[in-house]
């Protein structure tokens, strides 16, 4: 077991609390989180042993959210000390495929689940263990937060989630606040209309050489390639993704002056010819859209993607769209990165159950989406609202989330995941607990970077640390 130690202080201001029969918190915590890495320290050296690097990777990392810097961790992903600090060491760093392959590769994960099951259930047992001694100390809010390990070994343990508030949906687990969530976007999706037909040929369709099929309605214009079904379900997405936004911001403005076009096309050729003809770019910006698969367009304004499969798109428009009545909302100027982030994902994932944007408006494509990451509890789940949340748990729990100040200065060019999982679980967070509030602070005119602070503390009446603690508690005691 072997861990490099945070400083005592940092524990006990991060987690600290020692009741009154001696039951020190932090420290048992530590403790704990030793173990939890340990434990996945000896699984990633069975899965290198079988040649399942992929799998050892993922155990190895985990170690290190655990644990910060776990040495056996660190030296199992081919680093040796260096100093202060680790250098990779080529000849010992894990190589990116597995070594074995097809029924090989089966054949050696099957032998190596019996280990990995009872490692699971030895170490969902040692936090509940923990837990349950901290919460007959009197403490309970800690006690909570300490379970919040659990579903990661344990996702079917039906105690500790209820005792969080979580409902099943499915086959999945869900914060119950969050499934009324979902199900109001399902309602507002459902009642959102599909719009009017206009069979008269699209001057732009016929343009680039393609039909479109077209769906017309007060605020938005919907078009497709494929077929008027496809118009169709768009037309419905938007005008339920404008209904749901304003409903949550209690907005009665006008997300648009006049009519926005929103249209998929299924071939790379018509996307390509959308861009040179309408998206109105030129020189490095419009060799940087052929790369992509989304635009924006003008005369008329709107936006187009290339999405080939049915109902490819929906996410991206939705996406756009939340961001549109944002802007309407705020009347002044466009809201930063993290906030457009974290509130379009905040409407895609109630009114669409997604959070998979790739985002387009970066010098080179980057993404937001909830794939292609190492993953090891996520069997039973499509990724998400629920990985989303995942990420922001294993940040609160680590502590290692980006501060408000320094979320609200990060660009678009350098949001990974883990700072778009905040960006949307801080929206999650303040419009649950404090809609008042954050209706207010987002009604105020938009400022650059960490200008944007003062904004957000004066609305909530807090500071930014002291919102920062509060969402990870929050978190810890209800994802």
């Amino acid at each position: 077991m072997k861990r490099a130690l945070l400083p005592l202080f940092v524990l006990f201001f991060l987690y600290g609390a020692i009741a009154a029969d001696g039951f020190d918190f932090a420290a048992e915590r530590a403790k704990m989180l030793d173990s939890l890495a340990d434990g996945h320290c000896d699984l990633g050296k069975a899965y290198k042993d079988k040649k399942l690097f992929t799998d050892a990777r993922a155990h190895f990392n985990r170690a290190l959210i655990l644990v910060d810097q776990y040495t056996d961790a660190m030296r199992g992903l081919g680093f040796e000390k260096s100093g202060n600090g680790w250098k990779e060491d080529e000849k010992k760093k894990l190589p990116e495929k597995n070594g074995v392959t097809g029924a090989d590769e089966a054949k050696a994960r099957k032998e190596l689940e019996p280990k990995r099951d009872a490692t699971y259930e030895r170490l969902a047992r040692k936090i509940k263990d923990v837990a349950k001694r901290a919460k007959a100390a009197g403490l309970e809010k800690e006690s909570a937060m300490l379970l919040s390990f659990v579903p990661f070994y344990a996702p079917e343990d039906k105690e500790v989630r209820e005792a969080r508030g979580h409902v099943k949906v499915g086959e999945d687990w869900m914060p119950g606040f969050a499934r009324i969530a979902a199900e109001r976007g399902a309602d507002v999706l459902k009642a959102a209309s599909e719009g009017e037909a206009d069979s008269a040929e699209d001057p732009q369709g016929k343009e680039i050489g393609a039909k479109f099929w077209v769906r017309k309605g007060k605020n938005v214009v919907a078009r497709a390639t494929e077929s008027d079904e496809r118009a169709k379900r768009l037309h419905k997405v938007l005008e339920g993704t404008l209904a749901l936004g304003t409903e949550i911001l209690e907005s009665s403005g006008k997300p648009y002056n006049g009519t926005q076009y929103f249209t998929v096309v299924q071939t790379r050729e018509q996307y390509l010819a959308m861009v040179e003809k309408f998206s109105g770019k030129t020189g490095a910006d419009l060799e940087l859209a052929k790369k992509l698969s989304g635009s924006n367009q003008q005369k008329p304004w709107g936006f187009f993607c290339h999405q080939p499969m049915w109902p490819g798109g929906d996410d991206m428009h939705s996406n756009t769209a939340a961001i549109h009545v944002l802007s309407a909302y705020r009347k002044s100027g466009e809201s930063e990165p993290w906030i457009t982030t974290g509130f379009s994902y905040l409407i895609t994932t109630r009114l669409l159950g997604t959070a998979s944007t790739v985002r387009y408006t970066v010098q080179e494509q980057g993404e937001t989406a909830v794939k292609g990451q190492d993953d090891l509890n996520m069997n039973k789940t499509a990724g998400g609202p629920a990985k989303m949340r995942q990420v922001a748990l294993e940040l609160a729990q680590s502590g290692k989330d980006t501060p408000l100040p320094q979320l609200a200065a990060t660009q678009l060019n350098a949001m990974k995941l883990q700072q778009a999982a905040k960006a949307f679980s801080f929206m999650e967070f303040i419009f649950t607990k404090y809609p008042e509030q954050a209706r207010k602070w987002l009604a105020t005119k938009p400022e650059k970077g960490a200008a944007e602070i003062p904004n957000l503390e004066k609305a909530f009446g807090k500071t930014a640390a002291d919102l920062d603690k509060e969402w990870r508690d929050w978190v810890l005691v209800t994802y």
